[in-house]
């Protein structure tokens, strides 16, 4: 399971905006104990602008890193599918899997049986808390396997990827997983789309695909 970390130069610069806040209320604090409130108040300057400033600037930049966090995406895999000239039900699958912190990028080739491909992915969705500071979703790229238009059941079996998931479903049947205050759900996630060449991103709750042509 990879939980992927955003960090760049917009979460330096909101970090520095959280410091400098932080310290302007610090300073307006001390302020305000040394001369008293009543006379901060009374006079209407120093400290009690310092407070607002600094409170409006947390609160700028706490909503600036839960946006980041919410939106957030990562490329997981690209995915061509072809039909098999001549073959009905039947699709050639060129998949590139991503590296990351447990696995080397990966180019597998597989015959899929079906009209449309499905890859499926465990993901541990963060709370919205956790994502604000950078923790992306955590998942790992499990299964590739086909449907037909029509309904009928496949007989192909699943492809397992990334060894499976087995462990990830054993936890979850067990109530292991703690879902508080960090992990909100841990579920397994799919999407389905028809042949043609795809970018796959995970968001903080979901595998999408998006058409490269």
């Amino acid at each position: 399971m990879v939980f992927p970390v955003t960090f760049g130069w917009i979460q330096v610069l909101l970090i520095v905006l959280a410091v400098l806040a932080l310290a302007m209320l610090v300073t307006a604090v001390l302020k305000a104990r040394r001369l008293g409130w009543r006379v901060v108040a009374g006079r209407g300057m120093g400290a009690v602008a310092l407070i607002l400033v600094a409170v409006i600037i947390l609160w700028v930049t706490t909503l600036l890193q839960t946006f980041l966090g919410l939106t957030g995406e990562v490329k997981a895999a690209h995915i061509v599918a072809t039909k098999v000239p001549g073959e009905e039900h039947l699709m050639n699958v060129d998949l590139t899997l991503f590296g990351d912190q447990q696995y080397d990028e990966q180019h597998l080739q597989y015959r899929i049986e079906g009209d449309m491909w499905v890859l499926q992915a465990n993901i541990v969705e963060m709370e919205p808390w956790v994502n604000a500071l950078g923790v992306n979703a955590g998942y790992k790229v499990t299964r590739l396997y086909g449907q037909r238009l029509d309904g009928i059941a496949t007989k192909q079996n699943h492809i397992f990827l990334n060894g499976g998931d087995g462990d990830f479903f054993d936890d979850m049947r067990a109530e292991s997983w703690y879902t508080e205050p960090f992990v909100r759900a841990a579920y397994g996630n799919a999407v389905i789309a028809v042949p043609g060449s795809y970018d796959v991103f995970i968001s903080r709750d979901a595998i999408k695909a998006r058409p490269t042509e």
